[in-house]
């Protein structure tokens, strides 16, 4: 049930049975597909998670009871007249905030409730809250504080191909910045933006620089401010996007097959129709590696609302919220002509009208219903078949270049008689006009005698 302008909801759950979700769900031939499905979550004992840790992402709860002001000191969160007079707040904002202000002077808030205040209904609302809440999301001190002199020259301490790949995508970061902005504020942004990802690349060095990331570091950056922002990239790089930032992104392809996986599972139909057009779910990269912050930074309010629910969420939320849209515009792909091409085009576009508050709080009700060790198997499972598709495109390309080779070098065999045939004619002609003239010679001379 949607809520009301007036009303607002902290618990982002939804009924138990996942049918009575807005993704439509197939009962009549599910029975075919299914494969490891578990119906209820079975919690893992520690001796397997911590066997399973390294092939596997773990599962994150969706509550903890650690407590949330882990170093005793309760933030303060700024009074609504105290935010900037340009903020126009909606009677359900207004409420959210209430109810974050409430909460937090609580001693004993878990980091559990407060990663629910970020996921809820309109998640932590304002950017000034989240300048204060992220950090805490995050496990990151106050005294946490880092000096930015020096920051001028931590360019050169990485390579410097990589640097050149980040001025080149820092370039290309206009999108996060206002239309309004003075080329002074532009040229401020694109400096402040290379700075925060060169340090955290100077500082992890086992971290690799991928296109995408100067993303969610601009996004980062605009929320946070370059000082308090350093450490915020640090934490969520290393605690959320680690697999990125491998030398390849071989674990980043896998994983977004728990999409496919998924779909077996709530819309086996629309899968059959991706597989049948011999798509798979790379459409979805962007969205996953960018936390949607490619696709939304001019949509400043969705995108810092995302990212409130991301970093309360586990490491996979991203991949579970991208199976409930492709479900969603299930109409929309059908209607799309059935080819790759086509269909691939539209699931990278994404609309700007989509119902995000319903599909969050579906994707976090599918994850608790399907979480990532109840269908490894069948991940690890669709990614074999890739492989296999992959060698075969492969295969099939490489007898396509060996064709067309043998095609040329036939072509090269049928010219090469004609040229020691011109030649013998060339002789001929030659043989023949020397002997017509020497007879004529000898004929003239011979009438001469005569």
């Amino acid at each position: 049930m949607e809520h009301k302008e007036d009303e607002i909801s902290l618990d982002s759950s939804v009924p138990e049975t996942f049918t009575e979700m807005s993704i439509p769900i197939e009962n009549h031939n599910l029975k075919l597909r299914r494969r490891n499905v578990i119906e209820t979550i079975n919690l893992v004992s520690k001796e397997e998670e911590t066997s399973d840790s390294k092939n596997n992402i773990p599962l994150v709860r969706m509550s903890d009871s650690t407590k949330a002001w882990y170093d005793d000191i309760i933030p303060r969160i700024p009074d609504i007249a105290n935010f900037s007079s340009s903020d126009i707040l909606t009677n359900t904002e207004r409420i959210k905030i209430s109810v974050i202000r409430g909460s937090i002077v609580n001693p004993n808030l878990t980091l559990g409730e407060l990663k629910l205040l970020g996921c809820s209904s309109e998640g932590l609302v304002h950017d000034e809250i989240r300048r204060i809440l992220w950090p805490k999301l995050l496990r990151l001190s106050e005294e946490n504080n880092f000096s930015i002199t020096g920051l001028e020259t931590i360019h050169n301490h990485i390579p410097n191909e990589v640097y050149q790949q980040i001025l080149k995508d820092v370039a290309r970061s206009g999108s996060h910045i206002s239309q309004n902005a003075t080329q002074h504020e532009i040229d401020d942004f694109h400096e402040q933006l290379t700075q925060i990802m060169c340090w955290v690349l100077h500082k992890h060095s086992m971290l690799n620089y991928y296109q995408g990331y100067n993303d969610i570091a601009a996004t980062v950056l605009l929320v946070m401010g370059l000082e308090k922002g350093l450490h915020v990239l640090e934490s969520i790089s290393l605690e959320f996007l680690e697999r990125f930032m491998e030398k390849t992104m071989e674990k980043v392809n896998q994983e977004l097959f728990y999409i496919f996986a998924l779909l077996e599972r709530v819309h086996p139909t629309l899968l059959e129709h991706l597989e049948n057009v011999e798509l798979f779910p790379h459409f979805a990269l962007a969205e996953y590696t960018t936390w949607y912050a490619h696709k939304y930074a001019e949509n400043r309010k969705l995108l810092h609302r995302l990212f409130d629910y991301f970093l309360g969420s586990p490491p996979l939320m991203p991949l579970y919220l991208s199976t409930v849209i492709v479900a969603h515009r299930a109409t929309e792909i059908f209607n799309t002509t059935p080819d790759m091409g086509h269909t691939h085009k539209v699931l990278c576009t994404l609309p700007d009208d989509l119902p995000f508050e319903k599909l969050l709080v579906e994707a976090k009700n599918l994850y608790r219903q399907y979480p990532p060790e109840s269908i490894n198997n069948d991940v690890r499972e669709y990614d074999q078949k890739r492989k296999s598709k992959e060698q075969e495109w492969k295969a099939k390309a490489e007898a396509s270049r060996q064709e067309r080779e043998k095609q040329r070098q036939l072509r090269i065999v049928q010219l090469v008689p004609r040229i020691p045939y011109r030649i013998r004619s060339y002789k001929t002609i030659t043989v023949v006009t020397i002997l017509a003239l020497g007879l004529y010679a000898f004929l003239r001379s011979s009438s001469g005698l005569n």
